[in-house]
Parts: structure tokens; sequence; C-alpha cells
């Protein structure tokens, strides 16, 4: 009998092989009818602007929501995606439609794997059971794009059509999984009747910042890592693939390492810590992504993408815990602390598509990877000093916010 986290982990991973497939395929596509990668960047960035309005109003409108309200929708949305670059023009006003639903399923999928681990794991479970869920998608995210670079030679559409696919799959997963664990969970109470308002969910959230800001900050950093893989990293890996046989196998390399280092996170924080693991492992990671900028031999330069993305996939999970400590301690302020820490992810995907296509279109995609690892670096040094081994958050005050 599998576990509820591993039933879950494989409909996450349908939900993120679908994604992974229109992550590669969605910056080629919109590329080829604009004008530079600069303009995809702008476009791309849509789905993130989006996507920290939602990390706003999703607090703000449900407090008190279950998690399978989040999975629905999330599942109903990752359908709706593909399907409007499969049967609309394309047009720069469909692409932000379909930026617009991207961003609002993406952050969707957050909120369902919080409230899924609140709802069936216990708190010393929750750094492997992030980085269980985390091996999961990296998984996805390093078959997306090898599957993706394989339908787009046959047809482009194709790969659309596919993403659609493992969407319907992942929706009859979790109604099967319904049916067998429904009432496994802890049984969920409304933290609050009333729903807070605008005013309150801004101190709340300005109150937490000013506690939680240097890891926000980190975590917007790591985030912007990735989603410059995820942008100008598509346009690499295609330039790659014509000069080398590995050449297109740049993203995989970079989320492979997630896949199996996941498991690891609950040991990488037992002699630091989870925030000191996550701070140490980031500067590796930048470290180590600096000489990619520098690099011919392809070999080399994949090798360097996989040991970065090897002490990057021990940050996610680590922070991530982090902050599902945060919203556990926080209580009925906690479903703030979950958008809070979304909108960081949410900021750097609108703020590292343009400015990873500014510097591309300036210095070149592949030494684009140098000024993110060195920010990475520099971020995390900042991160081990100045953030305190034990965070206070300020739960009298935010009891004092009027709603």
């Amino acid at each position: 009998m599998f576990s509820p986290l591993i039933i879950f982990s494989l409909i996450m991973f349908l939900v993120s092989l679908s994604d992974g497939i229109m992550s590669y395929v969605a910056p080629i596509y919109i590329e080829k009818f604009v004008s530079s990668s600069f303009v995809m960047g702008l476009i791309i960035s849509f789905s993130s602007l989006i996507g920290i309005v939602c990390d706003f109003l999703f607090s703000k409108w449900f407090p008190d929501k279950p998690y399978t309200f989040f999975i629905w929708n999330t599942l109903l949305l990752a359908i709706a995606f593909p399907l409007s670059l499969l049967f609309l023009p394309p047009t720069v006003t469909v692409f932000l439609s379909a930026m617009a639903i991207w961003g609002i399923y993406y952050e969707l999928i957050g909120f369902s794997n919080f409230h899924f681990i609140a709802a069936f794991q216990t708190h010393d479970q929750y750094a492997q059971s992030w980085g269980l869920l985390e091996s999961f998608k990296s998984a996805a995210y390093m078959i997306g794009p090898l599957l993706a670079g394989l339908l787009i030679t046959i047809n482009f559409k194709l790969s659309f059509a596919a993403t659609i696919g493992f969407a319907i799959a992942s929706i009859f997963g979790f109604a099967i999984f319904l049916k067998s664990f429904h009432q496994h969970r802890r049984v969920f109470t409304p933290v609050n009747p009333h729903k807070p308002s605008f005013f309150h969910t801004f101190r709340v959230w300005s109150t937490l910042w000013r506690k939680v800001w240097p890891i926000y900050l980190f975590l917007f950093t790591l985030s912007t890592v990735s989603s410059t893989f995820w942008t100008v990293g598509t346009l690499l890996s295609e330039s790659l693939r014509g000069l080398h046989p590995y050449g297109g196998l740049l993203i995989s390399a970079h989320m492979l390492p997630s896949v199996f280092i996941g498991f690891l996170a609950g040991f990488a924080a037992r002699p630091f810590g989870k925030k000191r693991a996550a701070f140490l492992a980031g500067l590796l990671s930048g470290l180590i992504l600096i000489p990619i900028g520098f690099v011919s031999n392809i070999p080399i330069l994949l090798i360097l993408v996989f040991l970065s993305s090897a002490f990057g996939a021990v940050c996610w999970p680590e922070i991530s815990a982090t902050f599902e400590d945060y919203v556990t301690r926080l209580g009925k302020s906690g479903e703030d602390m979950t958008g809070l820490q979304s909108s960081a992810i949410s900021l750097s995907y609108i703020i590292g598509p343009v400015l990873a296509g500014f510097i591309a279109t300036r210095i070149g995609n592949q030494l684009t990877f140098s000024v993110v690892g060195l920010t990475l670096a520099l971020v995390s040094i900042f991160a081990l000093i100045f953030v305190p081994r034990k965070i206070y958050l300020p739960q009298h005050e935010l009891d004092t916010i009027p709603r």
C-alpha cells in the first residue's frame, strides 16, 4: 500500500511533466513570433506578474479552503494553458492571456503542496516531504525538455497536445487518490470565518517581510537562477543542440540532480540547520555557475551545470521546509506566510526573464549564467552572515492588526 505522499507526488509528477514541456516550448514558440529575446522575456514575465497578484489575493480570498480546492483548480487550468496556444492564433494578446492562465495555475501548485503537507504530514516530516515532492517534480522537469525536444522536431503543436494528455491523466489520478485517502487526512478546521481585508493582508505581509526579508531575498535569487534556465537557457539549449550531440541536454542537466538529491534533504539539515544548509549550498551552486559563461567544451559545460544544480537542489526543500515551519508556527496567519513565500518566486519570474533577456541581448546567452551565478554567491554569503539561527515571528503584533 503506497502512502498518500507517494501517490500525491505521482500526481504532481504528471502536472509537472505537462508544465515542463510547456516551460521548454513556450519561450521558443513565442520568440518565433516576436522581435527578440527581450520581448519574449517580457511576455513570459507577465505570467509571474499575474502570479504575484494571486499570491496576495489567494491568502485573502481563500484563507480556509482545503487542499482539494487548490488541486482541482490547478488541474483544470493546467489543461487550459496548452489549449490556448494550440487553438488560438499566435498573437501578443493570446500569448498574454496564456501567460495569465499559467501564472494562476502555477501559484495554485504551490498552495496545493503546502496545504497537502499540512493535512497529511507531521512537523518532523516536512523536510523529507518537501524533498520527495521536489524529487518527483524535478524528474518531470528533467524528462519534459527531452520529450519536448523530440516532439517539436516532429510537429511543434504535438507538444501542446502531449501536455493536455498528461494534465488529463493527473485529473484521473487525483480522483483515485480521493477515493483511497480522503478519510486519512487530518480534519481541516477554518482558522477564521471572516475574510481579511486588503489592508490587513498588506499589513501582515509587511510585518512578516521585516522578519524574513534576508531569507526572502535568498529565495528570490535562487528562483531567478531557475527562471534564467527556463527562458534564456531554453534558447541556449537549442543553439547548443546544433553544435554537439549532447547540446540539447542543458535543461535536463540542470534538473537531473534534483531527482535524487531531494531525498537527502533531511540529512543536509542535521549538521547545519535548514537555513544554513540552504545558504551554504547556494554559495557553492553560484560559484560553480560562474565559469559556465567562459567554457566552450559542451560536455564540460553540462558537467558544471549539473554540479551547480546539485547544490541548488539542496536549497529548495530546505528553504521550503523552513517556510513550512513558519506557516505552522503562525497558526491563523500561516496562509499569509505561504503567500509571501510564493511571491518571492513569482517576483523572480517577473524580473528574472526580463533581466536575463536584457543581459543576453548585451553579452550573449551563455555569459548570462555567469552573472546570475555571481549574484547567487554574493546573496548566499550575505544570508550566511546576517540571518540569525532563530527568527522570532511577531505573533502578538499580527494579532493586533485590524481585519
